[in-house]
């Protein structure tokens, strides 16, 4: 079997384990397979790298009842940053939904679907929660390597980061284009604020980062897709992770619908279909929201599999 290559994009988990396979999606490596010095298998994935970096320790390092709660205090901190991604994506995503659905059916929200300042400000509001989400995420996926070894009981390589540029990492370069699709939606909701607009100024302010910000999501869970996926096309429903990937892309296309009604025709003050763009946002909104609270089953997973040292099933 090959010898180890430095330009592995992880650390591991022993000295002395070879390679049986690499799997590419295009420039990135998305998963390994290993060979321990004992014969067992062991399996790193990009996903669950960066997420609390849940990858199962081997059999030697399973950690015992009594080194568990030390190992809390050490990796603890680092392993909820998940918890607040999503509980920041869970609050932005219904803040979109309410104010989405207040535009649907104003009957039922009485005062504040008459007001478009208030359903604007909870759109500025939620967005604000969507990018706090997005930079914890991009926080994770930077300090991954970090956090792993926290998880495995190594010494921690070099210091923590608050950003750094990996863009050879395909779950860096996810992380990266969704928080800035979440502040170009910080730029589109807060410009909506902005009084006395015309059409143009409406496009220009408000319209156009919307379809960036929407693009910008769309590549970010195509490349969640990619990365889970290997490059292909993969059915595993009894997997959680497979539901975030898949419901979130959902979600992404549904913004992505909304963003072209939300066009201002010229010399009008009126979008291209006001109800379409409520519709296809409240869809949206919805899916992040289901995406987001599997994070949480996901984290419990992934942990499982590093303090438990559980087998990938």
């Amino acid at each position: 079997m090959d010898a180890l290559s430095p330009k592995l994009p992880f650390v591991p988990p022993v000295e002395g384990c070879s390679i049986e396979h690499i799997h590419h999606a295009g420039p990135f490596i998305t998963k390994v397979e290993l060979r321990l010095p004992n014969g067992e298998p062991w399996i790193w994935t990009s996903r669950q790298h960066r997420f609390s970096g849940a990858t199962p320790s081997p059999p030697s390092e399973a950690g015992r009842a009594s080194d568990k709660a030390a190992w809390w205090l050490k990796v603890g901190l680092f392993a909820r940053v998940t918890w607040w991604i999503s509980a920041c994506f869970i609050v932005g995503a219904a803040c979109f939904a309410i104010a989405s659905a207040a535009g649907l059916a104003p009957r039922f929200f009485g005062d504040f679907a008459g007001n478009p300042v208030a359903i604007n400000l909870v759109f500025f509001a939620g967005s604000l929660f969507f990018t706090t989400a997005a930079y914890l995420q991009l926080l994770a996926a930077i300090n991954a390597d970090r956090i792993a070894d926290l998880a495995h009981r190594r010494v921690p390589r070099g210091r923590f980061r608050w950003f750094a540029w990996r863009q050879g990492d395909i779950g860096w370069l996810s992380a990266m284009t969704q928080f800035v699709g979440t502040v170009l939606f910080n730029v589109n909701t807060f410009d909506a604020l902005l009084p006395n607009l015309d059409w143009l100024q409406e496009d220009l302010l408000i319209w156009t980062p919307d379809v960036l910000g929407s693009v910008c999501f769309l590549v970010a869970s195509g490349l969640a897709l990619v990365e889970y996926g290997d490059g292909r096309v993969s059915w595993q429903p009894r997997d959680v992770s497979w539901w975030i990937v898949n419901i979130n892309m959902l979600g992404s296309i549904a913004f992505g619908v909304s963003a072209v009604y939300a066009v201002v025709l010229p010399n009008t003050v009126d979008l291209l279909d006001v109800t379409a763009v409520n519709a296809w946002t409240l869809a949206g909104a919805i899916c992040f929201l289901i995406g987001a609270y599997l994070l949480l089953p996901e984290l419990k997973r992934n942990l499982r599999l590093v303090v438990s040292a559980i087998p990938n099933d």
